[in-house]
């Protein structure tokens, strides 16, 4: 029973958890989609639910988890857990309940599914009460921003709206991709610095403000303006100015510290993005492909990064991944230059790299698993949250 209760004592433990196991069995789904075992997922097409579930289910609840455990350290005051706790991972498991089983659209599915992020953030309003914590009241926006991308998707299924699912899904990876510049310019640097070197990662304030103002031109252009040529030059200063900001994080022994390079790695999948992006708005290769150079290379592989360090750092181990975790991050490298480079270079082996890199997510993940469940499920070392 003291295991059971330890999993509710900060945001983190349920979300990364369930978000975990949910990302397998999400990824075996699409695995049986594409290989024609199933044919019909719920209220949605086969497509827009792998769509849905990996950006508002998986990655939400990876960001829910992540800013519901980080509050506290910014604020002080213990994290959200008990029965709170409990109450956003049940909407959020219902939410993926309904979406899966229910067969028609449903107002009360997309009124389930979308009251998670309101009430996230209605607990987390009094942890960012502090005029110091003005600058991490933007996820309040990023999350106004994430319930409006999966509106549109629920609003096509319902018949509301025409043509705005995919356009939701992609306003939904777009705004991760601008959580993950804001997280990563705060973490990605103090973390090098404290496990990779004494040396101190080089930050240029002008480079960190346009870093930012970049990514968010970068998502107001894609959804108004994607095959522009405005669209095209702004993904690719956006590449570029990120790019910047990456080398000046590079330190010695970055690529000898796995828990490390890992985050780094995943930041220019980030950088790879923007760029590929910028040449699908020229019509020169599909935007799908720009788009998973985000979704797995980028967040994927970056989230699984963060999860691994955060879930020791606030369990009170050491900062030292276990050596399964360290194939887990090569196996979504790998999975991610599978995914995006051989339906470009190979396009007859388009539906190969969907099965290989589905195949390496799930292995990766299932490792997570493996390794992190005792540790999520159990109290911490030293008998305390940090």
């Amino acid at each position: 029973m003291k295991s059971i209760s330890s999993l509710w004592e900060l945001g983190f433990r349920p979300f990364f958890l369930f978000a975990s196991i949910m990302s397998v069995i999400y990824m075996l789904i699409w695995l049986a989609i594409q290989n024609g075992k199933i044919t019909a997922i719920g209220s949605l097409s086969p497509m827009i639910w792998h769509g849905h579930e990996m950006v508002f289910g998986f990655s939400t609840a990876i960001i829910a988890g992540f800013v519901l455990t980080a509050s506290q350290n910014w604020s002080g005051i213990r994290g959200i857990h008990g029965t709170k706790l409990k109450l956003l991972v049940g909407f959020w498991l219902l939410a993926r309940i309904l979406i899966f089983t229910i067969h028609e659209p449903h107002m009360i599915i997309m009124l389930v599914d979308l009251s998670f992020l309101p009430i996230t953030g209605f607990f987390l309003y009094p942890y960012f009460k502090d005029d110091e914590l003005k600058t991490e009241r933007i996820f309040f926006l990023f999350f106004i921003i994430l319930m409006f991308g999966n509106t549109l998707v629920h609003t096509e299924a319902l018949g509301i709206t025409k043509n705005t699912a995919v356009k939701g899904l992609v306003l939904g990876v777009h705004t991760i991709v601008l959580v993950i510049i804001f997280i990563g310019g705060r973490v990605i640097p103090f973390f090098t610095e404290s496990n990779a070197s004494k040396f101190q990662p080089k930050t240029y304030p002008k480079i960190e403000l346009f870093s930012h103002i970049s990514a968010w031109s970068f998502l107001i252009s894609q959804y108004f303006y994607r095959e522009s040529a405005l669209s095209v030059v702004i993904a690719f200063i956006a590449g570029t100015v990120n790019l910047i900001r990456l080398i000046g994080w590079q330190v010695p022994r970055v690529r000898r510290v796995p828990i490390i390079w890992i985050l780094h790695l995943s930041y220019l999948w980030i950088v790879v993005g923007f760029i590929l992006s910028g040449v699908s708005s020229m019509r020169v290769l599909p935007f799908t492909i720009a788009i998973h150079a985000f979704t797995v290379g980028g967040i994927g592989a970056i989230i699984y990064g963060m999860i691994t360090r955060v879930s020791l750092g606030h369990t009170g181990r050491r900062l030292i991944p276990n050596r399964a975790i360290v194939y887990g991050y090569t196996l979504l490298e790998f999975g991610a230059l599978i995914r995006v480079f051989i339906p470009f270079v190979f396009p007859q082996f388009y539906s190969l790299a969907i099965q290989l890199s589905g195949v390496l997510w799930i292995l990766a993940f299932t490792l997570f698993l493996w390794i992190y469940t005792p540790i999520l499920i159990n109290p911490r070392d030293d008998l305390k949250e940090s």
